[in-house]
């Protein structure tokens, strides 16, 4: 079997950027040439490096990103946590779940996302579907990522804030 072929910016805006909705920064996406790299995820612990865009705070609301109390959720937490995000994202993560143990077999698809520090990836999009896998333990899966390399800035992805080093006062 080859190897993935690298994507392009081109092939990565024509499979998701209509679907990407949070800070994302195409125009230096494609002015900078960030590079694009294939990660498979075939485990639970590989889903447990990816973060998705849902933030609870201290009162376990669903918050902004740039809430001062938010807290990015990890994969892994969604299982535990499902019941602090909305009715709608739970409908949706349901959905996923039913349609993933009804068509049986190993589920595959595409997500795109962006590195994090120590091996993580921020998901840019498809949460539901990847929050399923973690709500289904026993389901087999391939995911490939369209993983962008950019610079660990949040003027290259705002969500990126909660990975940075706190600025100076």
């Amino acid at each position: 079997m080859s190897a993935p072929t690298t994507p392009t910016s081109a092939a990565f805006a024509e499979a998701f950027r209509d679907a990407i909705r949070v800070g994302f920064n195409w125009d230096r996406f494609f002015a900078e040439n960030w590079p694009i790299e294939v990660v498979t995820l075939k485990t639970q612990a590989d889903l447990g490096r990816c973060f998705t865009p849902w933030y609870i705070g201290v009162n376990g609301d669903e918050v902004p990103y740039d809430a001062p109390d938010a807290v990015p959720m990890n994969l892994r937490d969604v299982p535990k946590a499902v019941t602090l995000l909305s009715a709608e994202r739970r409908a949706d993560i349901q959905d996923y779940v039913e349609t993933f143990t009804e068509d049986g077999g190993v589920v595959r698809f595409r997500a795109p996302t962006y590195a994090l520090p120590k091996g993580g990836h921020f998901i840019l999009d498809r949460n539901h579907r990847l929050s399923a896998l973690t709500m289904s333990s026993s389901l087999s899966f391939e995911v490939t990522l369209w993983n962008v390399r950019g610079p660990l800035e949040s003027e290259g992805l705002l969500d990126l804030i909660h990975w940075l080093p706190p600025r100076a006062s």
